[in-house]
């Protein structure tokens, strides 16, 4: 029989779509599948689509031996972690990159069992479910940085003082905040960087860092929600040398929030896009280093959008607002 040549390409086409749909479904199936990998010029292993706890012990091939590290655990939703789910494997980072539990772990299990000399760094990405007891890494005596990104509802309870004493690097960025404790992690006395980035937090304590925080160098609370600082913010911080609260919802602070960093104008310190109020309250701020006022007026109408470096006494302090 022969078909009209509109017909015939018809019938071709369909057969092209159905195997290709074919295609597209079996390949589907595959990357959906559990799978790792060893990225061995970058010392990276990735495992990813895991739906179990067993696919740990079926996927996970040790003894991987690589010189730091890094292993990636990527897209996957599983009940649990099992215990000791990386022994034998030589992890220095770890990473949870969009990875759901519920919950994170069986009760009396630790799934970091095995790493307590090499896990150097863990991170937390992209929606990963965080632990609720930050104790499973309490014998991680290596672990130097915990990194949280993307954490949807994050609590800084006083449980992050159950990590080690090692931890010297904490870090949040781009994450929602829920609760707050005041003593967050002022057990953690080694602490040298917090970092805490384009979150909402709406408070800061100086009771949430040790007291005294004889190593903390760094603080970064670049933009989130703030709208005051504690008079005693850099209290008993005697390494200090880098701070930052751009980008928040400040009005005005009180000259002891900086008086330790205004000591030694090398120190880095920004405070740029927040509301500031310029008045006769905020005068003390112009004996800090010009590199400091990189930030402007708001408030009142009469210096909105002046250059904090370049307004005078005369002018925060006019003589109607001196005599009120």
């Amino acid at each position: 029989r022969v078909f009209p040549a509109s017909a015939a390409s018809a019938k071709m086409f369909s057969a092209l779509f159905f195997k290709l749909s074919l295609l597209l479904l079996v390949a589907s199936i595959v990357l959906s599948s559990p799978v790792c990998y060893d990225q061995e010029s970058s010392n990276k292993y990735r495992c990813m689509n895991f739906t179990s706890p067993d696919d740990f012990s079926e996927h996970v091939k040790p003894p991987i031996q690589h010189q730091d590290l890094t292993f990636i655990v990527k897209n996957s939703r599983l009940s649990h972690l099992p215990t000791r789910a990386f022994a034998g494997v030589n992890v220095s980072v770890l990473e949870f990159d969009n990875v759901h539990l519920e919950p994170f772990t069986l009760q009396d299990e630790n799934p970091f069992a095995g790493l307590e000399t090499t896990l150097r760094k863990v991170i937390f990405s992209e929606g990963s479910t965080v632990p609720e007891n930050w104790g499973l890494f309490a014998n991680m005596l290596r672990l130097v940085t915990v990194r949280l990104s993307e954490i949807t509802n994050l609590n800084l309870t006083s449980g992050f003082n159950q990590l080690p004493k090692s931890v010297r690097v904490i870090t949040i960025a781009f994450s929602t905040i829920g609760h707050v404790d005041e003593n967050w992690v002022s057990e953690l006395e080694n602490l040298e960087a917090v970092g805490i980035r384009h979150c909402n937090l709406l408070t800061f304590s100086r009771s949430m860092l040790p007291k005294p925080a004889l190593h903390l160098w760094r603080l970064d609370l670049y933009k989130n929600n703030l709208t005051s600082l504690p008079r005693d913010f850099t209290a008993e911080m005697p390494a200090l040398t880098s701070l930052t609260f751009e980008n928040n919802q400040i009005t005005t602070f009180d000259e002891e929030c900086l008086a330790p960093l205004a000591k030694n104008q090398s120190n880095r310190v920004r405070f740029g896009g927040n509301p500031l109020h310029c008045d006769c309250n905020l005068r003390f701020v112009l004996s800090y280093p010009s590199s400091w006022l990189n930030a402007y007026c708001v408030t009142p109408l009469a210096l909105k959008h002046r250059p904090l470096k370049n307004v005078t006494e005369a002018q925060l302090c006019p003589p109607d607002a001196q005599s009120q």
